[in-house]
């Protein structure tokens, strides 16, 4: 199997428990890991045959940008869960990235969906 990736995904959304999180989106990253074959893309050079990164990206960007939610790990899941959609993806690495958090500090997850057999 093959991997793409996308790192640093720009996000914006609003996410968290307190008020002020809630009423005023919040800039997120996103790193994505795939994993699927490219071998077919690599012999046909054509599109039909891979992920359209960009379509996916936007998706992604216009769901975090949706709906409040509190938890990362929810938003997270979420956003993986559109990389599933394409039946060609048999697994998916996320590591989302929520600055300003915690003054002085970096936060992030990860967590790794795979295709349901």
């Amino acid at each position: 199997m093959d991997r793409l990736y996308i790192t640093r995904l720009p996000l914006l959304s609003l996410i968290g428990v307190y008020l002020h999180e809630k009423e005023n989106p919040q800039p997120l990253y996103l790193d994505l890991q795939l994993t699927l074959s490219l071998a077919e893309a690599a012999e046909s050079d054509d599109l039909e045959d891979t992920i359209d990164y960009a379509a996916l990206c936007h998706d992604i960007q216009a769901a975090a940008a949706r709906e409040h939610c509190n938890l990362v790990e929810r938003r997270l899941t979420e956003l993986m869960e559109i990389a599933l959609w394409d039946s060609r993806v048999e697994e998916v690495t996320g590591r989302l990235y929520k600055p300003g958090a915690v003054p002085g500090a970096e936060i992030s997850i990860e967590r790794t969906l795979s295709r349901s057999a």
